[in-house]
């Protein structure tokens, strides 16, 4: 599913790259860019997503929060709910709810691998950007399906592992940090981000191999991410 041996420099920088104690540092200094770089995304994701009258919706790995407000803002009805497993993250998503004064939104602190509510409790979820830091991305997958009703949907996307490097040079363009050259910013990208994460395909198989049917993959072709669409 994942390159299955990177070198030791690559293994070491992907334990920081999923570390905890890193996104409650560092998150805040991701986020903004992120979502500069990405904002066609969160809007295909919102578009997308089968969102009919009152129900609820889990973000799972919502970090700032940006796909759980765009969808609580188009879909007053709806309750949604975002879980991220870093603190920090958690507090910036508050932050983030109460500037834009929304109520019908709340971030928690939870972990994909043991989500905190009872099966069959959601009638959609979506993650974006956060498959890749899971420690077992199958049971991440199977926690979502488990608390999801009977036909539920579910929507996962991921940076794609398959991306050109022009692909990701034009990201680069789009996702600045102005403390990293664009060498370095390249060379982390593609080895540790892209590299060491999802393609189309094995992204798609992950979710059949959860349990999840009528899976369907989609692109935004301004952001080299995989989008799989399924349902419980």
């Amino acid at each position: 599913m994942k390159n299955t041996q990177p070198s030791r420099l690559i293994e070491l920088l992907i334990r920081v790259r999923d570390s905890r104690l890193v996104w409650d540092v560092m998150g805040s200094i991701y986020n903004r860019p992120i979502y500069d770089a990405i904002a066609e995304l969160y809007d295909h994701i919102a578009r997308e997503l089968d969102t009919p009258g009152q129900m609820r919706i889990l973000d799972a790995g919502s970090g700032r929060g940006y796909i759980s407000l765009l969808l609580a803002l188009g879909n007053p009805e709806a309750r949604i709910t975002g879980i991220d497993y870093s603190p920090m993250q958690v507090r910036e998503a508050e932050n983030f709810r109460l500037q834009k004064t929304i109520s019908n939104c709340s971030f928690q602190q939870g972990n994909t691998m043991d989500i905190p509510f009872n099966d069959e409790t959601f009638d959609a979820a979506v993650s974006i950007g956060s498959i890749k830091h899971w420690p077992d991305a199958l049971r991440g997958l199977a926690e979502i399906r488990r608390v999801l009703k009977p036909g539920g949907e579910v929507i996962i996307s991921e940076t794609d592992q398959e991306a050109s490097d022009e692909a990701i040079r034009q990201f680069i363009r789009r996702f600045q940090i102005w403390f990293i050259p664009d060498r370095l910013l390249f060379w982390g990208l593609r080895r540790v981000i892209f590299g060491q994460s999802f393609s189309e395909t094995t992204l798609a198989a992950a979710v059949r191999e959860a349990g999840f049917l009528n899976v369907e993959c989609q692109r935004v072709p301004t952001c080299p991410y995989v989008i799989v669409k399924a349902r419980k």
